[in-house]
């Protein structure tokens, strides 16, 4: 009963303040690209951690709920956080340039190297080896995640770091993980409907894009979290999404609808949640074949967009 009840209780706080703070967004500036609409987007992002934060200081029984103590895995897996979603941005590029979708608005690639042509790179921008530019997409991806996801950490202390155990516990590993996805779909939905991510098409991406594409990112997150028994790598990867991957795919111009763009980073990610279903869908030493969470029982111890907030 006592999960039955935080599931209850997390999720009509979460959804009725976020739901609150979009809508006004959405009444008192109207454009959410509008930079007057960033407070109110940000303030969003951190309704799922301070309402965890809250209840565990109301039910001392839910602490053990809460998954935040980094450990050693977390250096290990920490390439993996960044690299999932700096490939799926490049993959989608690829794609778009390889069926003459468009062009990318920063890359001109060759077989002698790329020119970058703008963007906030580490490394630097102009004439690049192949090398020098995957070290510094490599070095941009890690600086800009890690930034990034300090904001993200708002989010993921509550779904990855809190909600995801109660719903494992409740409904096993791979039916909680699709839920909580499907959940986290569901709180953007009065920016989405306002055309905020999915503008030409706000019906179909709220509805069918966004759950479809948040389930198979919740299988990565969710990878990460139960690998690493703490949320931070989650973080950590929803800042690359936030940062790298959307900067890559935001400077890509497209002669063909934005529907294009949309449909194949749901298929990238997709893919990507077909391969971590199948990791979480085996036996490990942390996790085991029982639907728990690692780490139950220890005791207490920059903008929304389509994978944002």
């Amino acid at each position: 009963m006592l999960h039955k009840r935080i599931v209850w209780s997390y999720c009509l706080i979460v959804f009725g303040v976020a739901w609150a703070l979009q809508l006004g967004a959405i009444l008192t500036v109207g454009d959410l690209e509008d930079d007057a609409a960033a407070p109110w987007l940000i303030g969003t992002m951190f309704v799922p951690g301070l309402t965890a934060l809250l209840l565990i200081a109301i039910r001392r029984d839910a602490r053990r709920l809460l998954l935040w103590r980094p450990r050693w895995s977390v250096l290990i897996l920490l390439p993996v956080a960044v690299l999932v979603p700096t490939a799926v941005a490049f993959g989608v590029v690829a794609i778009a340039v390889a069926l003459d979708w468009g062009a990318s608005g920063w890359f001109q690639f060759a077989p002698a190297g790329v020119t970058i042509g703008g963007g906030p790179w580490v490394l630097g921008v102009g004439d690049q080896s192949w090398m020098r530019f995957l070290a510094n997409v490599a070095a941009t991806g890690l600086v800009f995640a890690l930034l990034n996801g300090m904001v993200a950490a708002g989010e993921e202390l509550g779904w990855r770091g809190f909600l995801q155990g109660a719903l494992i516990e409740r409904f096993g590993t791979l039916r909680a993980i699709v839920l909580l996805g499907f959940l986290w779909s569901m709180w953007h939905l009065p920016a989405q409907l306002a055309g905020y991510n999915f503008p030409d098409h706000p019906i179909l991406g709220s509805l069918l894009l966004s759950p479809l594409e948040l389930i198979a990112a919740s299988l990565f997150l969710g990878w990460l979290t139960i690998r690493t028994g703490s949320f931070w790598l989650a973080a950590v990867a929803h800042g690359a999404v936030n940062s790298i991957q959307e900067g890559v795919t935001a400077n890509l111009e497209l002669t063909v609808p934005r529907l294009y763009e949309d449909l194949t980073t749901l298929a990238l990610y997709a893919l990507v949640g077909l391969v971590f279903a199948g990791l979480l869908a085996r036996k490990s030493p942390m996790y085991g074949a029982t639907p728990r969470q690692p780490g139950a029982g220890q005791g207490s111890g920059p903008r929304l967009n389509r994978n944002t907030a």
